[in-house]
């Protein structure tokens, strides 16, 4: 400790001497908002809302991207406005957005595993979304790289729009329409033989994030993923059942999806009553026949598809549908159309 003293005296007095350093290292500070650190990761923003530094905390190794980034967007009327200005107090960190009139606040905290950024407020009319978290990687998202990194939504109200898994730019969207404060995202960061570790504990501590055994960090570990199924478009009936259960056993399947659209109605899943007169009781039937064959039974849903009988968009849509364009009719249409 003693030496490093004198190291650092030495270059003090160097820097009185040449009379410029001690100016420079004052601004090299003020650049710095923000710096908080996981286990793994080191995650540093500037006065100026820019991205300073993503840094592997074993290498030293810092995988921003190069050029100037800004850690956050806000969009309005159909334009984007980069963050310009960031300050910290308190474990917040306070972003401005120049001319777009916004500001917004983010809670930011650290755990082991991840950097979590939850927006704690907003101030500003007329926003369409904010992206507030944006960082751009030098990494690929490869698995031969030495650092893995990945944004994870923690609720409903926050959009990521890249699955979690190595990725080479971390973001975060929330929007008016399902609240902007309150939306959160984790910043997971770790060697790429430990991301599912990190993510498996992140999710594990996250309230608002379902967990399965079979899903999400855990999927690898369960042999029943391993397995292969067979699709059924319309006749796998209480009649024919027990066909399909040999048929499956002769070939090693495990597992039989139900195809939406023709075993169910897309959107509410209203089983086909061509298919099965009882409705509920008959699909029901069927699926205790297969697990009692010690067979798995799934409904490929299509989760973006919704059938125009479906009470969802019939005769109204449902207000909470979500919706990526609007378009007038040329005529009226009939409540029977």
């Amino acid at each position: 400790m003693h030496r490093r003293w004198r190291v650092t005296a030495a270059l003090y007095g160097l820097a009185l001497l040449l009379g410029v350093g001690l100016p420079v290292l004052a601004a090299q500070q003020a650049e710095t908002a923000m710096v908080i650190e996981s286990e793994h990761l080191r995650y540093a923003v500037g006065n100026d809302a820019n991205i300073v530094s993503f840094v592997d905390r074993a290498t030293g190794t810092d995988y921003r991207a190069s050029g100037a980034a800004a850690c956050a967007r806000v969009c309005k009327a159909g334009r984007e406005y980069p963050a310009r200005a960031a300050s910290w107090n308190a474990g917040r960190l306070t972003l401005g957005f120049g001319d777009a009139g916004v500001t917004a606040v983010l809670k930011v905290t650290a755990s082991k595993h991840a950097i979590t950024l939850e927006v704690d407020s907003v101030e500003g009319e007329g926003i369409e979304w904010l992206l507030f978290a944006d960082i751009p990687l030098s990494l690929k998202g490869q698995p031969e790289e030495a650092f893995a990194a990945c944004a994870l939504a923690l609720n409903l109200k926050t959009r990521v729009p890249d699955l979690p898994r190595p990725a080479s730019r971390l973001r975060a969207f929330c929007y008016p329409r399902t609240g902007l404060s309150g939306a959160a995202v984790a910043l997971v960061a770790a060697p790429p033989d430990r991301l599912r570790a990190a993510l498996q504990e992140v999710v594990r501590a996250a309230p608002e994030l379902p967990k399965s055994p079979i899903g999400g960090p855990w999927a690898l570990d369960s042999p029943d993923n391993r397995g292969s199924y067979l699709f059924n478009f319309t006749d796998l009936t209480e009649e024919t059942v027990d066909d399909w259960i040999r048929l499956a056993k002769t070939l090693g399947i495990t597992q039989i999806d139900f195809h939406g659209g023709r075993s169910f109605r897309f959107g509410d899943c209203e089983p086909n009553p061509k298919t099965y007169p009882r409705g509920i009781a008959s699909l029901k039937a069927v699926i205790d026949r297969l697990h009692a064959a010690g067979i798995k039974a799934g409904l490929h849903t299509y989760a973006m598809f919704i059938d125009k009988r479906c009470p969802w968009v019939t005769p109204v849509p449902h207000p909470d549908l979500g919706k990526d364009a609007t378009f007038t009719l040329a005529t009226e249409l009939s409540a029977d159309a």
